[in-house]
C-alpha cells in the first residue's frame, strides 16, 4: 500500500511557517479593530502580507541554518529584535493610534534623544513582562520553524531569496500608499525603507506622512459666548473658474448665483487653495498655518470647542479611517462621522454620497435643540471620477467617465445639494444665526497645461478655487463691509482660520499655540502675498501677488523660473519671466525664499526656529 505523503507534508509545512504565522496572527490580535473597517482592497492587501511574512522569516531562518556554528545565538538575537521591534510598533499604535510611518520614523532620528526620554519614561514593569513573554514565544516558534527550514537545499535556499526579491520590488510602491493595511513586517520595513531612502538619496514618501492622532495642550481661558453659529463646507476638487458666477459661461451654480444676485452671499473672485493636495490644504485651513507637517497643534474648533460654549461637530461625505485619516481631525469634537462611520454604501473610491449625509446633519441639529454650534461638512462628489448621483444632474451631454462634462455636471449637482443645505437651515430657523462658509481643497486640470487631476502643477486650474460667505442678518454692518472690500482682494486659505477665531473674539497673540500664518479677512493688507506648495508628485512652489504669480519648479535637478500677468493672460499661457526687469525677478525670489523659510521653520515641537 503506498503511503499517503500529503499530510506529513502539510505537517511540515506548517511547522515551518509556524514563526511567520505567530507573527501575522499576533497582528490580528493587536489591530483587529481596525482591520475590521477595511475594504476589500485593504484586506487584499493584508491577507498578501502573510506571503511576505512567510517568504521574509523562512529566508532569514534559512541563513541562519547555514551557520556551523552560534546557531542558537543567532536565534535568540533574531527574536530578541523582532520583539523589542514589535513592543516599540505596538507601543506606537495604541498611543497615536497607527503604526509607525514617515513622520514618526523620522521624528525619532531627528530627535533621537528626546525618543529615548519619552521611551525611557514611559516603561513599565508590564512591558518587561510583554517582552519576555513575546520573546520566550519566538524563540520556541523559530526553533520548531528552524528544525524544518535547515532542510532547504542551498538551491531552493536561493530560489527562496530571489522570490523574497522580487515579491518586494513588486510591493515596494503597493505599501506607500495604504501600509497600515498590510501586517506587522511590511508595514515596518517598508515604512522604514521610504524613511532612509529620502534621507540618504532625497527622494520624497509624503503620501501617508503624519497621519497619527494630534496631540496639544490648550490655555486654559474663560469661555465667552457664541454669537453665531458657523458652517464651513469644504468641497472637493472644484476650480473657481467653473462657478457661473465667477465669469464660466455654462450655469453650473444658479442657485449660489441667486443668493450673490439678492446679497445674500458675498463671493470671493480670486480665491487661491495654498496647496494641490488635500492633506495639505485642509489642514492649512483649519489650523491657518502655511506648513505641509502634520502639526500637533490645535485646529479651529478646538480652540472653539474649549473656549466658547458652542458645540462642535465634523462630518464627512469621505473615506478617513481607512487611512488613519480621521486620527488627524477627530480630536475635542462633540460629534465626528466619516464613511467608515457613516453606515452609509460608498458612493466612489472617496466615499459616500454627499446627499446621504445631509438627513444625518439635520437630525444632529435638531438635537442640538438650539445651542450654537461650529460645523465642517467635507464633500465628497466632485471628485474623480465626477459621478453625478441622478441622471437630473447631466445637464452637459455628451458626458462619457471623467470628461469636462461630467466633472461641471457634478458641480452643478453639488449646487443644488447646498440649497437643500440653505433651505433646511431655514426651515430649523438658524439662517439667520449662522455664518456659512464654502470652498474646496484645491482646484483640477483638464488638460490645460498638459496635465489632468491636480498635484503635479501650480496653475490656476489647480489652486483657485470657489470661496463665499453668508452672514446672518444682524452681523455688525461695519465687519460686513471689511469683508466687502476683502471681496475683491487676492485671498488664500490661511486667512480662514483667523477670520473665524476673530469672529468669535479669540484671535489673541497671547493665548494661541501658534498664530496664524495669514491675516485675517477684517484687516487684508494690500499688498499680501500668497504662498503655495505643491510637493507630492513634483517639487514646486508660487507666490501669488496681486494680478501676478510667480512659479518655481525644480524638476530632475532642473530648475524653472515662471511668471504670469493673471489679469492680461488669465490661462497663463505666456511665461513673461525673462522679460520682467532684475526687481522684479528678485521681488518674487525674496517673496519665494521668505514664504519658504516660513514653511521650513515648523519641526516636530511645532514651534518656528
Amino acid at each position: 500500500m503506498r503511503e499517503n505523503k500529503f499530510f506529513p507534508a502539510v505537517k511540515t509545512c506548517a511547522v515551518a511557517v509556524l514563526f511567520p504565522l505567530i507573527i501575522y496572527l499576533l497582528d490580528i490580535l493587536v489591530r483587529f479593530q481596525y482591520l475590521k473597517i477595511l475594504d476589500s482592497k485593504g484586506l487584499s492587501n493584508f491577507c498578501i502580507s502573510l506571503l511576505y511574512e512567510t517568504l521574509f522569516y523562512t529566508f532569514i531562518f534559512w541563513l541562519i541554518s547555514l551557520l556551523p556554528r552560534w546557531r542558537k545565538q543567532a536565534v535568540i538575537a533574531f527574536v530578541v529584535i523582532v520583539a523589542f521591534i514589535q513592543l516599540i510598533v505596538y507601543g506606537h499604535y495604541f498611543y497615536f493610534g497607527v503604526l509607525p510611518n514617515n513622520y514618526s520614523i523620522n521624528y525619532l532620528f531627528d530627535h533621537f534623544h528626546d525618543t529615548m526620554t519619552l521611551t525611557v519614561e514611559s516603561l513599565r514593569k508590564l512591558y518587561l513582562l510583554i517582552f519576555a513573554a513575546l520573546t520566550a514565544t519566538h524563540f520556541f516558534a523559530a526553533s520548531f520553524s528552524l528544525r524544518k527550514i535547515e532542510s532547504i537545499s542551498k538551491r531552493n535556499g536561493i530560489t527562496l531569496g530571489v522570490c523574497f526579491v522580487v515579491f518586494t520590488l513588486f510591493m515596494n510602491n503597493n505599501v506607500r500608499f495604504q501600509p497600515a493595511s498590510y501586517s506587522f513586517t511590511p508595514a515596518t520595513l517598508f515604512s522604514l525603507k521610504y524613511v532612509l531612502q529620502e534621507r540618504f538619496f532625497g527622494e520624497k514618501f509624503l503620501i501617508q506622512n503624519g497621519y497619527i492622532q494630534r496631540k496639544f495642550e490648550l490655555k486654559t481661558v474663560g469661555k465667552v459666548k457664541a454669537s453665531y453659529n458657523v458652517l464651513l463646507i469644504i468641497s472637493e476638487s472644484v476650480r473657481g473658474s467653473h462657478l457661473h458666477y465667477n465669469g464660466y459661461d455654462r450655469q453650473t451654480s444658479p442657485f449660489i448665483d441667486s443668493m450673490i444676485s439678492v446679497g445674500k452671499v458675498i463671493p470671493f473672485k480670486h480665491h487661491f487653495s495654498n496647496s494641490v493636495s488635500t492633506q495639505f490644504s485642509v489642514p492649512m485651513i483649519l489650523s491657518g498655518n502655511y506648513t505641509i507637517e502634520k502639526l500637533n497643534q490645535p485646529y479651529i474648533y478646538d480652540y472653539i470647542k474649549n473656549w466658547t460654549n458652542a458645540t462642535t461637530f465634523f462630518f464627512s461625505s469621505q473615506s478617513m479611517r481607512t487611512d488613519n485619516i480621521d486620527l488627524v481631525f477627530n480630536t475635542s469634537l462633540d460629534k465626528f462621522v466619516c464613511q467608515e462611520t457613516s453606515g452609509k454604501p460608498k458612493f466612489n473610491d472617496r466615499g459616500i454620497n454627499d446627499h446621504d449625509l445631509l438627513p444625518d446633519i439635520s437630525a444632529y441639529l435638531d438635537g442640538l435643540k438650539g445651542k450654537k454650534f461650529f460645523g465642517v461638512i467635507q464633500l465628497n462628489n466632485t471628485h474623480y471620477p465626477y459621478n453625478p448621483s441622478k441622471p437630473i444632474y447631466e445637464k452637459f451631454k455628451p458626458c462619457p467617465p471623467a470628461s469636462l462634462n461630467r466633472y461641471d455636471n457634478t458641480i452643478y449637482e453639488q449646487d443644488d445639494l447646498l440649497k437643500s443645505y440653505f433651505e433646511m437651515m431655514q426651515k430649523k430657523k438658524l439662517f439667520d444665526s449662522t455664518i456659512i462658509i464654502f470652498t474646496s481643497d484645491h482646484g483640477e486640470g483638464f488638460v490645460e497645461h498638459g496635465h489632468s487631476g491636480h498635484l503635479q502643477t501650480l496653475y490656476n486650474e489647480d489652486i483657485e478655487v470657489p470661496f463665499w460667505i453668508h452672514l446672518p442678518s444682524n452681523f455688525p454692518e461695519e465687519q460686513k463691509k471689511l469683508l466687502l472690500a476683502a471681496a475683491g482682494k487676492t485671498t488664500s486659505h490661511i486667512s480662514i482660520f483667523p477670520t473665524l477665531l476673530e469672529v468669535y473674539g479669540l484671535l489673541d497673540s497671547t493665548k494661541l499655540n501658534l498664530y496664524p500664518s495669514g491675516q485675517s479677512l477684517f484687516h487684508l493688507s494690500k499688498d499680501e502675498s500668497i504662498p503655495v506648495v505643491g510637493l507630492d508628485m513634483i517639487d514646486t512652489k508660487a507666490i501669488v501677488a496681486g494680478n501676478f504669480k510667480y512659479i518655481y519648479t525644480k524638476k530632475d535637478n532642473i530648475e524653472r523660473d515662471e511668471l504670469f500677468d493673471m489679469e492680461n493672460d488669465p490661462k497663463e499661457l505666456v511665461n513673461i519671466w525673462e522679460k520682467a526687469s532684475a526687481e522684479t525677478q528678485q521681488r518674487f525670489k525674496s517673496l519665494l525664499k521668505k514664504w519658504e523659510a516660513h514653511r521650513t521653520a515648523f519641526t516636530s515641537r511645532d514651534k518656528p526656529i
